[in-house]
């Protein structure tokens, strides 16, 4: 049996592992997408289970780029979205996340435990992903290794971002292990070839999401960031 190569680089998902941007993603997509479901006569219940459909369905796209989760959610509730409204919803999604983003709670500390190698393996363009990362005190974490689905030919779940991390490492990918929040991010980098953590803490059901990124198939999943050193200490050490 070969023996399995030791974890020598980690590379980050930005929304929902560094910045908690997600959930402000998935509240505002909710917000402004909810008025625009087809009006049926229905009752107050049926209202209610439409609307946390959307919210389930809005949840499971998050990580993708916003204009194919809303081609995605515009054909599964009919929303006819025009141009306009794309844009409109683009832009709103876009600054929330820019204005209100915080750091995960306890990534800063996590990281100054680990001492490896790091990079950033996003969706987001980079120049949200170096705003987002200088606002919130972790730039230099990641500076210089910032790598940004818009700059590969395809992005996630497409393993091309996380493999243009290995890449500028110079690494084989199953040296790396990637930490993802989503399902679109966790199935890239498992089709990388690396190894994967998915981490739920600032999911809105972080049972479910957990359960959804082991299906996925991230080894592990962990809701606080108080775990993470231990398990990347873990991997390393695991042959």
């Amino acid at each position: 049996m070969m023996q399995r190569q030791p974890i020598t680089h980690l590379v980050c998902d930005c929304d929902g592992v560094l910045l908690d941007s997600e959930s402000i993603a998935l509240r505002i997509l909710h917000r402004e997408l909810l008025p625009l479901l087809p009006t049926l006569a229905q009752g107050e219940e049926e209202e209610q289970a439409r609307s946390a459909g959307l919210h389930h369905a809005i949840a499971n796209r998050l990580g993708m780029y916003t204009d194919l989760l809303l081609d995605e959610v515009d054909v599964e509730f009919a929303f006819g979205l025009t141009a306009q409204q794309r844009e409109q919803i683009k832009v709103v999604v876009a600054q929330g996340c820019g204005d209100l983003a915080e750091p995960v709670p306890g990534v800063a500390q996590a990281l100054d435990m680990i001492r490896l190698p790091r990079a950033v393996a996003s969706n987001s363009e980079s120049a949200r992903i170096e705003a987002g990362l200088r606002r919130c005190g972790l730039y230099a974490q990641f500076e210089g290794r910032i790598f940004s689905g818009h700059e590969v030919a395809r992005p996630k779940p497409a393993p091309d971002v996380y493999l243009a991390a290995a890449a500028g490492f110079g690494v084989d990918p199953a040296r790396c292990v990637a930490v993802d929040d989503s399902i679109t991010g966790v199935r890239a980098a498992v089709a990388a070839g690396m190894h994967v953590l998915g981490f739920t803490g600032v999911a809105h059901d972080r049972k479910a999401m957990a359960q959804q990124l082991m299906q996925a198939g991230a080894a592990r999943t962990f809701d606080d960031m108080k775990l993470f050193p231990q398990l990347i200490s873990e991997l390393i050490w695991l042959r």
